[in-house]
């Protein structure tokens, strides 16, 4: 599951700072939440959260970024995340959760549409 909500970036290389032995610079940009990280900004492994419009977020923000940037979430895919509360029965015997229900076709029936 962790896989799955990591984010999807595409990479662009940026300018290399000034001086030698200095690191290029990359963008990454997440294609699901339109996050916008920039690696080696400064140093060599520094990774700094950026806004829409290129500009540095505040402290508290960035760091809340930064944090999901290896591993996940992405805040695109909190919906994964959600657990569903109990199953309850009603009198005429239905089931009811406090979540939507998503249908999900078995194994078994997605091989038999498919052969068809």
């Amino acid at each position: 599951m962790a896989a799955a909500t990591k984010h999807v970036f595409a990479i662009k290389i940026l300018d290399r700072l000034p001086g030698l032995f200095k690191p290029n610079r990359y963008l990454y940009y997440c294609a699901r939440c339109k996050w916008s990280f920039v690696v080696n900004d400064g140093r060599s492994g520094v990774i700094t959260a950026m806004d829409d419009n290129g500009n540095y977020l505040p402290h508290d923000e960035a760091q809340k970024r930064v944090a999901t940037f290896a591993l996940g979430p992405c805040p695109a895919l909190q919906v994964l995340n959600v657990e569903l509360g109990p199953i309850q029965t009603s009198s005429n015997g239905t089931e009811s959760s406090d979540h939507i229900r998503r249908f999900q076709p078995r194994a078994n029936q997605l091989l038999r549409d498919w052969a068809c």
